[in-house]
């Protein structure tokens, strides 16, 4: 039987003829799993250093700027064991010198978000409110059809139209005349109104006779005018018939 697993690269056939009936074939997709699967058991070490040098840098980026670099301490291939305690010494003297020199650093504030302005907030107020009126508008209205609107029962028959039993808003009964209290009503009851006394005969021939004097005088009055308009009038048309000599 041939390796199913070689590394190297199957032609794609379709539509041929089994080379050995008796037996069945793996499908292409599922060796290309075990394959796959094989390969994460046994990882390439080349692959693997490759993948590790992609990584260091990122993790060096991820330091903040101005951090002290910490050194790593090795001795040295033929270094005596003195002088590499005072190289130590000194570098770690030069890293605490830079360690009291470094800027402080304030920890990171969190940025709030700009808070809206308020004509903006205003301006969400009014389409909030309008758009509820006009919920409430349309609410009403839909009531209002209802409320007009008869539900007529199939096969129904109306012979005569429909008796108002409801009252207009503000009817009241008539009311009769005389029965309502006016304020001139109220003012007159208090009081006790005096019948009118009678007139002498004496007084009311005097009343008479200035009556007439009155009249008489007005008459007069009238008559002089008027002779006085026709004495004017008789005068201007005698000097327009006048001929000069």
């Amino acid at each position: 039987i041939p390796c199913l697993l070689s590394p190297r690269k199957e032609k794609k056939v379709d539509n041929m003829k089994p080379k050995h009936p008796d037996e069945q074939e793996i499908p292409f997709r599922l060796r290309e799993l075990m394959r796959s699967r094989e390969a994460m058991k046994r990882p390439d070490p080349g692959k693997q250093q490759v993948a590790e040098k992609k990584q260091q840098p990122k993790a060096k980026g991820t330091k903040a700027q101005g951090d002290v670099p910490m050194p790593r301490f090795r001795r040295g291939k033929g270094e005596s064991e003195r002088s590499y305690i005072c190289r130590m010494e000194q570098e770690v003297k030069h890293i605490l010198f830079l360690a009291k020199n470094q800027v402080q650093r304030e920890p990171e504030k969190e940025t709030t978000a700009p808070a809206k302005s308020k004509r903006k907030k205003e301006f969400q107020n009014k389409k909030l409110e309008k758009a509820r009126k006009k919920k409430e508008e349309k609410k009403e209205a839909m009531l209002e059809k209802r409320r007009f609107q008869d539900m007529v029962a199939f096969g129904e028959v109306v012979t005569q139209p429909p008796t108002i039993t409801s009252r207009p808003r503000g009817w009241s009964p008539a009311e009769q005349a005389g029965q309502k209290q006016l304020l001139l009503k109220s003012r007159l009851g208090q009081g006790q109104v005096s019948p009118a006394a009678p007139v002498s005969m004496a007084r009311r021939r005097i009343v008479e006779e200035e009556r007439a004097r009155v009249i008489q005088a007005y008459r007069d009055i009238q008559r002089h005018k008027q002779q006085q308009r026709e004495m004017a009038q008789g005068g201007s048309t005698q000097a327009g018939r006048r001929v000069p000599r």
